[in-house]
């Protein structure tokens, strides 16, 4: 057993994150990953509860489930970074999250409505980003100053274009591997992007996806200094 893990390349054991975790910035990198995660569900589960207060009724409701939503994908995200974090000396191939919500009790329907979760919340940000909808959270200086609307429009509508597809993709590894009932065939968030990478387009696909995440942080920075105060907990 030994002799053929030692023929493969440690990736194709261990994956791609997890090789990550091996090298001192890669520790540093999933940290942070981690850790935003984290305040990121934490924020989402507060809007939630208590944000969206410019909003009356039906529009209200439907915000907040969406938060709601988005905080079970962030919580997703950090638990995975968590585990690899956590396994990151293991000899083997870490458990992924996805197989250790598999061993419990109804962890195939948990892990089923999960993945759907995260599909819906993909589809919710391209829908959001196409619509141009967070132009009504930006002030009348960057909605009205053409020089200043446009790139931040654009900025935005690649960002949030790219979060939807990116969320809509990890739903469905989360999906699939409910509907297998075999993290084996789907090897968790780990694998699953490295066989990504190692597909024909595979290394272009997650560098468009990254540019696009880059666009959505440069959007934030933007709407952070341009943000109208009542929209503050959205």
């Amino acid at each position: 057993m030994s002799i053929l893990i030692g023929q493969q390349p440690a990736t194709t054991s261990r994956g791609a994150l997890a090789d990550l975790a091996q090298t001192g910035i890669g520790l540093v990198l999933l940290l942070v990953l981690a850790a935003g995660f984290v305040v990121l569900a934490a924020w989402q589960v507060t809007a939630g509860l208590v944000g969206y207060r410019h909003l009356e009724g039906r529009r209200r409701h439907v915000m907040r489930i969406g938060a709601l939503c988005r905080s079970i994908t962030y919580g997703y995200l950090a638990v995975a970074m968590g585990r690899l974090l956590l396994d990151r000396h293991a000899a083997s191939s870490p458990r992924s999250t996805s197989a250790g919500v598999l061993a419990q009790p109804l962890g195939r329907f948990v892990l089923g409505v999960a993945g759907l979760v995260i599909i819906g919340v993909g589809v919710g940000q391209i829908a959001f980003g196409v619509r141009r909808e967070f132009v009504d959270q930006l002030d009348d200086e960057a909605r009205t100053t053409e020089t200043r609307r446009l790139p931040i429009v654009v900025l935005g509508q690649v960002g949030y274009v790219t979060k939807g597809l990116a969320f809509a993709v990890v739903g469905a590894m989360v999906t699939w591997a409910a509907v297998t009932d075999d993290p084996r065939k789907t090897g968790g968030l780990d694998q699953s992007l490295e066989q990504l990478v190692a597909g024909a387009w595979g290394v272009a696909a997650v560098a468009l996806v990254g540019a696009g995440i880059g666009c959505f942080g440069l959007y934030l920075l933007a709407r952070a200094r341009h943000l109208r105060r009542r929209t503050l907990t959205s």
